[in-house]
């Protein structure tokens, strides 16, 4: 983990090792941790978050549902195929 990432926002975090998880099992269970921490941030009031975080966290939640439906998608394959 790089200095930058050792600083940034916990939910940013999360959202990166969501994003980069092949794993599609494994996925759903990072992704539903990613979007906790960004609602998180979001209770915590839009009033602390620069123009920039709320952009980014609106996009973060728009981005995980979409992995959520892939990963979905994919372990419904998996099943089929027996995989």
């Amino acid at each position: 983990m790089s200095d930058n990432e050792a600083h940034a926002p916990q939910w940013k975090r999360l959202y990166k090792t969501a994003i980069f998880e092949l794993d599609p099992a494994k996925s759903i269970q990072r992704i539903a941790e990613a979007r906790s921490s960004v609602l998180d941030r979001i209770e915590e009031g839009f009033s602390k978050a620069s123009e920039g975080e709320a952009f980014a966290l609106g996009y973060a939640l728009h981005m995980l549902t979409a992995l959520r439906h892939i990963a979905e998608r994919e372990i419904g394959e998996q099943k089929k195929t027996g995989a």
